[in-house]
């Protein structure tokens, strides 16, 4: 037969048992929402510090301590709601159907009952919600350590040069085809840009490539703009020296577009400047000699506009970079068998549409006026009487009667308001 301390310590044992575990079971209901919601926040960093290629133990650390805390928080906010052992032995008696007697034998009234031989299950857990939401958390923790992470230091999507670069390249092997620039000039440009070419795919999207292919392009652009405006003020400076040879406007003329041509960010092709020589020398030619030149020049400078307008391969230009005068070149077309587009471009010469025709509005119209609208206008002068002017009068020498104040409005009242009034104003 069991001594009384054991049998004492048997039932003081599985009463703390029962506080226990149903303590720890309302803790994990409670617990498992927080948990998940804590792990999903963690799973995103430790996702993301594995996808820019950190170290991932900071984060793993730092899941672990907000985990830790997050469970004794649950636990110090429901630790008011937590089972004493007293309590549990009161479900021990009421469950076994002891009356009192536990607690009777607690307080050394009564001895404490015989151990049973096969004791009854007191407590069924209910552990579908908790593990749903720590098996929620695990798989986020999993996702989060194994799932494949791209290689986002390759740019997948970029399969092709960026566009700045393309553009350029389209630009310098137009213009090298033209044959209107300096080979040497076209080729530094070119090595720039193969330059930048040869860069991993990564490094030509990034930030400071990026900035780099659009300098080069600019640089580009205005280098052939400023080309092509040269070649312009060279013809026109010819034709000017083919109505008058000895214009000295014309000669200062062509001697700075020669100089532009030769000192320019693009200089002009060799066989051009050869041709051209400087001005003195061209007082020799005859004025068919100086219009075949000049119009080899406006040859040259329209094909130089003509590669920022179709810019290398029927891309379509920036604002600016048309023709070197700030307005858009004109495109083929599409690929549709249209025509060239219309031109757009302004004209230094204003259109004369002429004064117009003044008509007068008729009788019937009168009707289709509105509230508001004007019928006409007149002019006119002010008409001052000399005989009737009067001189100016001193300040205060208007004299009228003083007269009081005067009341603003009078109410007319009943007699029944009247007296409404005396017993409210008593």
């Amino acid at each position: 037969m069991p001594s009384v301390g054991s049998t004492r310590r048997f039932w003081e044992t599985r009463a703390a048992v029962l506080a226990f575990r149903l303590n720890v079971g309302s803790w994990l209901e409670r617990f498992g929402p927080v948990l998940f919601a804590i792990t999903s926040v963690g799973a995103v960093v430790l996702y993301a510090l594995r996808r820019i290629r950190e170290a991932a133990e900071p984060g793993w650390f730092a899941l672990a301590v907000a985990v830790v805390l997050a469970g004794l928080v649950v636990w110090w906010i429901l630790r008011r709601r937590f089972f004493s052992a007293a309590e549990a032995r009161v479900l021990l008696e009421s469950r076994l159907r002891l009356d009192t007697r536990l607690t009777a034998a607690a307080a050394g009234l009564v001895e404490w009952p015989e151990i049973p031989d096969d004791l009854p299950r007191i407590l069924r857990w209910r552990l579908a919600a908790p593990a749903g939401w720590s098996a929620g958390a695990l798989l986020l923790l999993v996702l989060a350590a194994w799932m494949p992470v791209p290689d986002i230091g390759s740019n997948a999507h970029a399969t092709e040069k960026p566009p700045s670069l393309a553009l350029t390249e389209s630009i310098l092997a137009a213009l090298a085809e033209t044959k209107v620039a300096d080979s040497a000039a076209i080729e530094q440009m070119a090595d720039r840009a193969r330059e930048l070419a040869s860069r991993p795919t990564d490094e030509q999207y990034s930030h400071s490539a990026l900035e780099a292919a659009d300098a080069l392009r600019d640089q580009t652009t205005a280098a052939v703009a400023e080309l092509g405006r040269n070649l312009e003020a060279a013809s026109s400076a010819l034709n000017s020296k083919e109505k008058d040879a000895a214009s000295k406007s014309a000669a200062d003329q062509l001697s700075a577009a020669l100089s532009g041509l030769k000192e320019g960010s693009m200089p002009a092709n060799a066989n051009l400047l050869k041709q051209l020589g400087d001005a003195s020398s061209l007082k020799g030619l005859s004025a068919e000699q100086l219009k075949a030149l000049a119009q080899q020049f406006a040859e040259a400078a329209k094909n130089a506009k003509g590669v920022l307008g179709a810019a290398g391969a029927g891309a379509v230009p920036r604002p600016g970079m048309g023709n070197g005068e700030g307005m858009t070149g004109y495109g083929s077309g599409g690929t549709g068998g249209g025509k060239e587009s219309a031109p757009l471009g302004l004209n230094k010469d204003a259109s004369d549409a002429g004064d117009g025709k003044a008509e007068a509005l008729s009788s019937a119209s009168l009707a289709n006026l509105a509230l508001g609208d004007k019928l006409g206008t007149s002019s006119g002068a002010h008409k001052v009487d000399p005989n009737q002017a009067t001189g100016p009068t001193s300040a205060g020498a208007i004299a009228a009667p003083a007269k009081g104040g005067e009341a603003v409005w009078v109410n007319r009242l009943t007699p029944a308001e009247r007296s409404a009034l005396k017993d409210f104003y008593k």
